[in-house]
């Protein structure tokens, strides 16, 4: 499983939360889809890149409601997956603990169990979700989107794990990027603890408007990485003269706090909203911005 962390793959399920969107096809993919309070003209589109889970996890389609109702914008979580994103069951299997009380040698075995029920689902999803397959879907569908809207519209992408990946070499002035008259796919993007992603390499490319959220000793990127990656923007930012893009480390937050965290462990509570104000200011300060383009 190179390029992934154990953490890609753990967390917790929010099943309780109440939803506001609904499902529809949006430029040929199923779509998640919410907005703003009736009778509020969206100030633009978010797009969301999921993480493994993909589309119809819980967390994520409560997530994509706080930005509506927040940015005031329309907000699509499409399956970029294709219908292969790992199930919420492999959750618990990942994370399941054998009682205490059982023997050694039986608690191996249980959890060796519980592993091999998930290794399939795994599989499946790391061969048929390459990022150069996702690339080229969430290209198709941004460009579409981009199409389908008014010239002046504003709009963003918000990437989690493997979506936060794509949201940073989303932000890279390349032809792929733009649509055939030069107009960039997004105006602005939030990352949030992105996985595969080659640093320095993938963060020297970054030219349009980018919000990052991570912890200091995230699993898979580590404080090496981060300590670099937060080097190039900053470096960028200076030669721009302004704050054109922004880092935000978290202390204490695991890789996928922004929407996998354990609600009822105080400091990921904390980490999981402070992160999505940060991805909702970055929103709100790049739609309300006059176009640059």
């Amino acid at each position: 499983m190179a390029g992934y962390c154990k953490d890609c793959f753990t967390g917790t399920v929010h099943s309780d939360v109440a939803l506001s969107g609904v499902e529809a096809e949006v430029q040929g993919l199923p779509t998640y889809v919410t907005g703003p309070e009736a009778g509020v003209t969206p100030r633009g589109i978010i797009v969301v890149v999921p993480d493994a889970f993909g589309w119809t996890l819980p967390n994520t389609r409560a997530l994509a409601d706080a930005y509506a109702r927040r940015v005031q914008a329309t907000v699509y979580l499409p399956d970029f997956m294709n219908g292969h994103a790992l199930p919420e069951w492999t959750i618990q299997g990942m994370e399941y603990t054998p009682p205490a009380t059982d023997f050694l040698i039986v608690r191996a075995l249980k959890r060796a169990w519980a592993l091999l029920q998930v290794i399939p689902a795994l599989l499946v999803f790391i061969s048929t979700c390459r990022m150069s397959v996702g690339t080229a879907r969430i290209r198709a569908f941004l460009g579409a989107v981009r199409v389908a809207e008014p010239a002046g519209a504003k709009v963003g992408v918000a990437g989690f794990c493997w979506g936060g990946y794509h949201a940073v070499v989303l932000t890279h002035d390349v032809a792929p990027n733009r649509l055939a008259g030069g107009r960039p796919l997004v105006d602005c993007a939030f990352s949030a603890h992105p996985g595969l992603l080659s640093v320095p390499e993938d963060v020297r490319g970054v030219v349009r408007p980018l919000s990052v959220a991570n912890g200091d000793d995230d699993e898979y990127m580590g404080r090496r990485k981060m300590a670099l990656l937060q080097q190039v923007l900053e470096g960028k930012n200076r030669e721009h003269g302004a704050e054109v893009h922004e880092v935000v480390v978290y202390p204490g937050a695991r890789h996928g706090f922004a929407n996998r965290a354990d609600l009822d462990d105080p400091l990921h509570r904390e980490c999981r909203d402070k992160s999505q104000d940060q991805a909702v200011r970055w929103f709100r300060k790049h739609f309300e911005a006059g176009s640059d383009e």
